[in-house]
């Protein structure tokens, strides 16, 4: 939308589109939302597909994780968001984090936790995010890394309009063998595209 078409109401309804969409909400984190995030963050199930390690971690560390990647104090550090259900039901958490200011970039973090895997709201959810900052922080790269054996990840993040940039290989070790990582990244040019 130019700006020379915006008024208040133009101006209300981007707000409103970037954050609530029928189905989600990315809204602010709250200190209630964080037993559930640390409990879905050390499960073990989760940590095999995200961490380089399955242990889990001290609660009051995994809520300081959670707690400064949502400081939100201005989208030039990055943002994170919680990902509820429109009656507020808490399902997730999603970060835009390690912002690099002069190439305008910044690393895709999302967990959908506890009965809501395998919904689709992860993919929902990243689309949310990815808008976000291309559209309001003007991002000009996000990017990601996911284990090669996380195929629901991968399918949400080709969903989401990511594509395979470079493998790190061997980098984890589970279960008595060696897994690559992939590389992931959206440029603007080919968000705005679509």
């Amino acid at each position: 939308m130019a700006s020379d078409k915006w008024n208040t109401e133009n101006a209300q309804n981007y707000g409103i589109d970037l954050l609530i969409s029928e189905q989600l909400r990315l809204r602010e984190l709250q200190e209630d939302d964080l037993p559930f995030l640390t409990q879905w963050w050390n499960s073990p199930e989760f940590m095999a597909l995200q961490g380089s390690l399955v242990l889990p971690h001290p609660v009051n560390e995994a809520a300081a994780l959670f707690k400064s990647r949502s400081l939100n104090r201005g989208t030039t550090e990055g943002v994170g968001l919680s990902i509820t259900l429109p009656d507020d039901t808490l399902i997730g958490h999603t970060a835009l984090c390690d912002y690099n200011a002069p190439a305008r970039s910044a690393e895709l973090m999302i967990m959908i936790g506890g009965s809501n895997v395998g919904q689709g709201y992860g993919t929902l959810a990243a689309k949310m995010i990815i808008d976000y900052g291309f559209r309001e922080m003007g991002l000009n790269r996000i990017g990601l890394t996911v284990w090669a054996y996380n195929e629901r990840a991968l399918r949400t993040f080709i969903r989401s309009g990511f594509r395979e940039e470079g493998r790190i290989r061997q980098a984890g070790f589970h279960d008595g063998s060696f897994h690559d990582k992939i590389i992931m990244g959206l440029l603007a040019e080919e968000y705005f595209r679509k």
